[in-house]
């Protein structure tokens, strides 16, 4: 630890304020201005401050006589980074890492090894000067957002969409991995920005494997005021949703200048302002989805990266709110869903009147069927009633089916029930009352849609049915034929003189 000393000053890297040492100690190490830390603090446990590993490194400050500081790009709970020259390599810039040696984690690095992106950054040396251990990052700009933000207080939505949607590529990338890894230290900080607008989202100390672990790691304790959710200053685990609270949370800084309220302190019942409320320039739809991700519950939130761009992308659904019920207009995107749908009322209703017709068909198919079924139910009762009676009497009339009781006519209206007939003479050459049903069937246009399906026609229906009352009106003759049999009998009487005592 180093010894402070009363006549040191310390130039805060965020508002330029040269801080005395004696006052940025009683401050907690902060600035006297802005509030920023000025040294790498040892933390207890419990979060006092014991002391501090070193004061953060202050401009043309030279680092392993080979890396000239121009300015701090950012600082998180257990490191900071540095833009530095590199005197060997004249005009050559990199991004410098700084960590207590007693503090570095070889997480980092290992994770770092194992990605490919270009928004992810690429370790090129490391090595340990002075109690601290240096990686040197690949990096070819001077900004931060945060230093972006300083310079504009609020950035316009149009210029930050496209670092928006940047930095959304890049967590979807660590999202995607297996296990999935959570970068958990989202802020302006911690997004580089290059001379190209492309970013680089910096400083993995305290990332995670979305995979439980039987130990906590150090570094992955550490929280952002304003920036980190609830479930990572309380401790109750993170997941990819906890990146989303933060990303948001980062937005919402970069587009209204201002850092959002920190979640324990909102969870004590301090009230988020509205984005729309601080910037005019915010579209509803965006002002709606950083609301949503910057709920306290974890499952309010948009569940994944993907979800939570739509509203950047435009690639998601929207609803017109203008309208209502069922006449709203429904737009759904041409390239996730097709074309855009509109007029749902309108449209419903043509489909109900198309199904409606294409039913009616199917209507007067079943009407003709049934009256045929019911024609040949008649005649079945009658074959029946003349199988039963072997010696039939001049008491019952013959009747000839004549042409107008046998055809049923185009109204289909409910035959009535009448008594008992006999069936005609077998050499009789009228045709039968099933034949001219037949004819008259195959005369309809049901008809001939039916015969056209796959499958049994009309046609077969009526054999297949007819051939089932035959067979049913024949067991029905032999039953009774069995019981006049069983009638005709004598029944034989008991012998009881026979029976032996006790038998019973």
């Amino acid at each position: 630890m180093t010894e402070a000393s009363e006549t040191r000053h310390h130039t805060c890297s965020k508002c330029g304020t040269s801080n005395e040492e004696q006052l940025a100690i009683a401050n907690e190490y902060k600035c006297t201005q802005c509030g920023y830390e000025l040294a790498h603090l040892d933390m207890a446990s419990n979060g006092a401050i014991r002391g501090i590993f070193d004061w953060l490194k202050e401009k043309h400050t030279t680092i392993g006589d080979r890396y000239e500081v121009e300015t701090v790009l950012g600082k998180g709970g257990f490191g900071a980074t540095y833009l530095v020259t590199d005197k060997r390599v004249h005009g050559k810039r990199w991004a410098l890492k700084e960590i207590p040696e007693m503090l570095f984690d070889e997480y980092e690095v290992s994770l770092l090894s194992q990605l490919d992106h270009p928004a992810v950054p690429i370790i090129v040396d490391r090595f340990t000067d002075a109690g601290m251990v240096y990686l040197v990052l690949k990096f070819g700009g001077t900004r931060t957002l945060a230093t972006e933000c300083k310079q504009n207080q609020q950035i316009p939505y149009g210029k930050l969409k496209p670092w928006i949607i940047q930095i959304g590529d890049v967590l979807s990338y660590l999202h995607s991995r297996n296990p999935p890894i959570i970068h958990r230290d989202m802020k302006p900080e911690n997004i580089l920005i290059d001379d190209e607008n492309r970013v680089m989202l910096i400083d993995f100390g305290i990332a995670k494997e979305s995979v439980a672990q039987s130990v906590t790691r150090t570094l992955g304790r550490a929280a952002s005021h304003g920036f980190s959710p609830p479930e990572q200053v309380m401790g109750t685990g993170t997941d990819i949703r906890s990146d989303i609270y933060s990303f948001a949370a980062t937005i919402y800084f970069a587009l209204v200048g201002k850092t959002p309220v920190a979640a324990h302190e909102r969870v004590a019942g301090a009230t988020l302002q509205a984005p729309e409320d601080l910037a005019v320039t915010i579209p509803a739809e965006v002002n709606a989805i950083l609301m949503k991700a910057l709920n306290l519950n974890i499952n309010e939130r948009p569940q994944t990266i993907t979800d939570f761009l739509k509203a950047f992308t435009g690639k998601g659904n929207s609803v017109d709110s203008n309208e209502s019920g069922s006449a709203k207009t429904v737009q759904i995107s041409d390239i996730q869903f097709g074309p855009v749908i509109k007029g749902a009322a309108s449209s419903t209703k043509q489909l109900a009147q198309k199904n409606q017709t294409s039913t009616e068909p199917k209507k007067n198919t079943s009407m003709v069927i049934g009256a045929a079924a019911s024609v040949i139910v008649m005649l079945g009762l009658g074959g029946a009633y003349w199988v039963m009676n072997d010696k039939p009497t001049d008491d019952v009339a013959k009747v000839t089916p004549s042409t107008d009781t046998a055809i049923i006519q185009p109204s289909f209206e409910p035959l009535q029930p009448t008594a008992a007939v006999t069936p005609p003479p077998a050499s009789s050459n009228e045709p039968s009352a099933l034949d001219i049903l037949n004819e008259k069937l195959k005369s309809q246009p049901e008809f001939v849609e039916e015969s056209k399906k796959p499958g049994p026609s009309a046609e077969q229906k009526l054999k297949a049915e007819a051939a089932r009352r035959r067979a049913s009106e024949e067991r029905a003759r032999k039953a009774a034929a069995e019981r006049a049999r069983a009638a005709s009998k004598p029944q034989k009487q008991p012998d009881w003189g026979n029976q032996r005592q006790g038998s019973f």
